[in-house]
C-alpha cells in the first residue's frame, strides 16, 4: 500500500480534506474536537462512512493526534481500501478498484454517495500507517441500521451514514467495540433523499 500514498498531490494526502473542508465538515468537527474534554473526553471510538473519503477525512482531522481508534466504514460493493490496489483515477494515486489491466472496476453501493472505485490519499495513508481502520457492511445491513436508527431515535440518516451506524451496530454486538465504550459517530446526511430506496426494499 506504500506506492499508494507516495504520489499524493504535492507530497499531502490531506488534501483533500484541507481543500474542501465544507465537504467533510471538518471545520465543525474540529472545532468538537477542541471541546472534547467538555463533554465526555476523547471518544473510544470515532467512526465515519467512507467513499471517496472528505466525509470521514473531515471527522478524523479533530482525533488523529489522540488514543481514539478511528474506523471508516465503506459500501462492501465499493471498498478501494479493503478491496482495492494503488493505481491512478482522477487525477490522484491513490487505492482503487481496478482490473489487472488497470482498468477501473464498477463500484456498488445502496448509497450513491459511496458508490465510488476509490478513496482519497489522506485515507491511503492512514490506512497504511495503521492510524485508521477501514471495515465494510453489506446493503442489508445499511437498510436494517437505518430502520433501527429511526425507530430508536427519530432520526432518518442517509444512507452514506448509515453504513457506520451498521458497523457501530455490529461491533457492539459482538465485541469489537467493548461495553460502556463511547462512540462519536458522523451522520453527514439526511435520508430525505433515500426514501424510494427505502420504501422499494421494505
Amino acid at each position: 500500500m506504500r506506492s499508494a500514498t507516495r504520489s499524493a498531490a504535492a507530497g499531502r494526502p490531506d488534501t483533500t480534506r484541507g481543500g474542501t473542508p465544507q465537504v467533510g465538515c471538518a471545520e465543525t468537527v474540529l472545532e468538537l474536537s477542541r471541546h472534547r474534554y467538555l463533554v465526555t473526553g476523547t471518544p473510544d471510538y470515532v467512526v465515519a462512512c467512507v467513499g471517496g473519503g472528505s466525509n470521514a477525512a473531515g471527522t478524523f482531522a479533530g482525533f488523529v493526534d489522540t488514543p481514539a481508534r478511528l474506523v471508516g466504514v465503506e459500501a462492501a460493493g465499493g471498498a478501494a481500501i479493503c478491496g482495492g490496489t494503488p493505481g491512478v483515477l482522477h487525477g490522484f494515486r491513490s487505492l482503487v478498484l481496478q482490473d489487472e489491466h488497470g482498468q477501473i472496476r464498477e463500484a456498488h453501493s445502496i448509497a450513491a454517495g459511496l458508490d465510488y472505485p476509490g478513496v482519497g490519499p489522506e485515507h491511503a495513508h492512514l490506512a497504511e500507517s495503521g492510524r485508521a481502520s477501514y471495515v465494510t457492511v453489506d446493503d442489508a445491513e445499511v437498510v436494517a441500521a437505518t430502520h433501527r436508527l429511526a425507530r430508536a431515535e427519530g432520526i432518518l440518516c442517509a444512507l452514506e451514514s448509515a453504513h457506520a451506524v451498521a458497523w457501530v451496530i455490529r461491533a457492539a454486538g459482538d465485541g469489537t467495540i467493548p461495553p460502556g465504550s463511547t462512540v462519536l459517530l458522523t451522520l453527514s446526511g439526511r435520508g430525505d433523499k433515500d426514501m424510494a430506496t427505502l420504501m422499494e426494499l421494505s
